[in-house]
Formats: structure tokens, C-alpha cells, sequence
């Protein structure tokens, strides 16, 4: 677009139908005229901007014609655009070439939305993004007050997009949305997955899984997102870290040790595996209950008091000497070897086959002094999503683009103008 900067000042009327001048009354009356002067300021600067446009050549690069013309009969036909204020009518302004007769409108163009749209994009993301932050019904309150109920304030000044325009907007976003890894940032990422309750696939149905990048400074941006069924899928997750891995180098991935994304992640690549040391501890309360072990019983609190040392980093990370590094790593990978002893023989085999499972990945992080890379930071990222996708149950495409949407907003620095 043209880069001259000009300036524009004009008077807009407006027209106000008072009964009285409670406070109450003044806004509801100047809510009811916001329409009216968008409109109004949409237009002048609409017709404004496009004479100076036709005069410093900028409309005839747009038609690659030396010599332009309006192209109108009686005035400017009008065309309607849906905007988070109401309904506007424009001129609909077309130029034509002299020599060639060929004809162009340049409303839409010039006012920066797609050709022939009924919503531009800037009214779908502001609808999507309320409809992503809050229920559908939350949503209609806050955009769509009732006619009948002075009282309410519409969020969006007194226009009423309809329950569809705000779902149909959530799906679109959310389907143009992709997620991507910023090479700039850390070579360390974080994957798990939640259920998500789906139509006509039980409670549960399918698995929301999440591929998150460590930033080098703070937080985590989202990398990949895929909804498909449970223990189906991460393939297509990591599918980018396997494109980026020369430039990136090493790779390390934290999880929470689900099998199926030991599988998705694949040999093909150089991928190092760290287990979350927060989950650990976690997982070993349901092998502990799965093995039959009392809660609080002296087995209980053996097992569960001796991983949590076992996993308590926070000194040893912090060890610059690589010899004594290795050194406490040892000592800590002995006293894991002693605990998968201890329940062996205690007949614990559930917690066992857990805790030998976990000791090839335990401190992969650590031993390369990869800083807070021990712990998962996703799981916060699941509660966000799950407290919009815990309200209703979904359909297929609705759950992931309302995912989208909430990731790319809390992680990924997406808003509206």
C-alpha cells in the first residue's frame, strides 16, 4: 500500500433520540449512533484516501493502466461490510482503464479485507477470539446484548452478530492458524497430550496432543498442535522438529514418559528424551495404588519419600564441575537401582517395571545442563485450553480451532488490533 502519510480531519453528525439525561440513557443513545458515525468516518476517509490515490499514481499501479477513470452512474452504488460495530454501506468505488475498458473496484482494497466477504477477518478474530476465551453463550451475552435489556452493555457497542457468525468465526481462525518452530528460540521441547470430549466417541473421546518450544528466556510457545485419537498421531506432531533438526542440532523433549510419544518421536532422528522429574513422582501415587499398596502404609511412604529425593535436582543442576556432576548423578541413579530393589522384593512389580522404565531417561536434561529442562511446563498449557474445551462437548474441527486459538493467544502472542 501506498506509504504517504495524510492527514484527514472532518465533522461527523450525530443524531440522538434523548428521553431524559440519566447516565444510563446517555450511553444506550450513544451506543445506538456508534454505527452511524463508523460508517460515516469509513466513508469520508473511504473517498478521501481514494482521490488522493487516483491523483499520485497509486490507483494506476493497481490497474497497470496509464490513464484511470471513475467508473460510476449517479453516485457510487453502495456495498455492505459486517464490522464489530454493525453493518455499514460504503460506495462500492470502481476504476476503469480508459484505453482498455477494463474495470477494478477497489473498495475492499483500499480498505484493507478480502474480496468478496461477507465478514472481514478483522470482525471474524475479534469474534473468534470471545468465542475461544469464553462459552458460546458468555459470548452471545457480551456481543449480543437483548433488545429488551437496557442495562446490558454489548461489549461491541450495541452490534448483534448471531450465535453462528461467532461459531462459524471460531472455525475459520482457527483453521487458518498454523504452528510452526522458531529456530531463533531453545532446542528444548515439551509434548503431552489431553482428552477431549468428542461427539459420538465416548467421555473422552480423542487426544488433544501439544508440542511446545522452550523460549531461551521464559515460557513456552506452542510448535505443533494435532487432535486424533488416543495413542494415534504424534508422528504427525514431530514431523516438524525432524524438518528443523539441522539447524536446531540436538534436541531434547520432555515428557511425561506416554508410550505412545516415545513411539511418535521415532529413531530417524537425533532426539535426546528427558522424563518430566514433576511427573515422575506423580505417576509412582497410581503405580503404588495399581500395586495395592495402602496409602500412607510404610511401603507408601518408603517408596514415594525416596523418589521424591531421587528427583529433587535443583543443587546438582546448578554443579559447574562436570566431574562431580557425574559423580551425584551416579549416586542418584544408585539409589534408584536400590529402590527397584526394594520393591521387587517387596512383590511391588507395577512400580518396579515403572521406575526401570523411567532410569535410561531420568537425567538426560541434567547431564547436559540444560536449565529448567527437567520439568514440564505444558501441563499449565492443558488446563488453559481444557477450561474452554471442559465446557460442552465438540465436534471434531470446533475442538481443534478453538485449541488453536486459545494456544496461539496465551503462548504464541496473538490478539486483536
Amino acid at each position: 500500500m501506498n506509504s504517504e502519510t495524510l492527514d484527514l480531519e472532518f465533522c461527523v453528525p450525530i443524531h440522538l433520540t434523548l428521553t431524559g439525561c440519566h447516565l444510563k440513557e446517555l450511553i444506550k443513545s450513544f451506543k445506538n449512533a456508534i454505527g452511524q458515525v463508523f460508517q460515516t468516518i469509513v466513508t469520508e476517509a473511504l473517498l478521501y484516501f481514494a482521490t488522493k490515490y487516483k491523483e499520485n499514481g497509486y490507483l494506476s499501479e493497481l490497474s497497470g493502466s496509464s490513464e484511470i477513470i471513475w467508473k460510476s452512474s449517479k453516485g457510487f452504488r453502495l456495498t455492505t461490510i459486517h464490522t464489530i460495530f454493525g453493518k455499514i454501506k460504503v460506495p462500492q468505488l470502481q476504476i476503469q482503464d480508459k484505453q482498455t475498458g477494463k474495470k477494478l473496484y477497489i473498495t475492499r482494497l483500499l480498505l484493507g479485507i478480502e474480496p468478496r466477504k461477507r465478514i472481514p477477518r478483522c470482525s471474524k478474530e475479534v469474534w473468534a477470539l470471545t468465542g475461544a476465551l469464553a462459552p458460546y453463550r458468555v459470548a452471545t451475552k457480551l456481543v449480543m446484548p437483548e433488545a429488551d435489556a437496557p442495562r446490558r452493555i454489548s461489549l461491541f457497542s450495541g452490534f448483534r452478530p448471531t450465535l453462528m457468525d461467532i461459531l462459524r468465526s471460531v472455525r475459520s481462525v482457527g483453521k487458518e492458524f498454523s504452528f510452526d518452530i522458531d529456530p531463533t528460540e531453545s532446542n528444548v521441547f515439551e509434548a503431552d497430550g489431553t482428552g477431549v470430549a468428542i461427539l459420538k466417541t465416548g467421555k473422552r473421546g480423542k487426544e488433544l496432543k501439544i508440542l511446545a518450544q522452550r523460549k531461551k528466556t521464559w515460557g513456552i510457545r506452542i510448535a505443533s498442535i494435532h487432535l486424533d485419537h488416543y495413542k494415534r498421531g504424534w508422528d504427525k506432531i514431530f514431523s516438524c522438529i525432524k524438518e528443523q533438526i539441522k539447524i536446531l542440532g540436538n534436541v531434547i523433549i520432555v515428557t511425561d514418559g506416554d508410550v505412545s510419544i516415545l513411539k511418535g518421536v521415532g529413531d530417524k532422528v537425533n532426539i535426546i528424551l528427558q522424563r518430566c522429574l514433576w511427573h515422575i513422582p506423580h505417576e509412582v501415587k497410581y503405580t503404588l495404588w495399581k500395586d495395592k499398596v495402602k496409602r500412607k502404609s510404610d511401603n507408601w511412604v518408603a517408596v514415594l519419600s525416596e523418589i521424591l529425593d531421587i528427583c529433587r535436582i535443583r543443587k546438582i543442576a546448578d554443579e559447574k564441575d562436570e566431574a562431580v556432576l557425574d559423580n551425584m548423578i551416579e549416586k542418584k541413579l544408585i539409589k534408584l537401582d536400590e529402590l527397584i530393589a526394594y520393591c521387587q522384593k517387596e512383590g511391588l512389580d507395577y512400580i518396579a517395571t515403572f521406575l526401570q522404565n523411567c532410569r535410561g531417561d531420568l537425567f538426560s536434561g541434567v547431564s547436559r545442563k540444560i536449565k529448567g529442562g527437567t520439568t514440564s511446563l505444558i501441563e499449565r498449557v492443558m488446563r488453559t485450553i481444557n477450561q474452554r474445551i471442559n465446557v460442552g462437548v465438540w465436534g471434531h474441527d470446533g475442538a481443534l480451532c478453538v485449541a488453536k486459538i486459545r494456544a496461539a493467544y496465551y503462548y504464541n502472542g496473538f490478539d486483536i488490533d
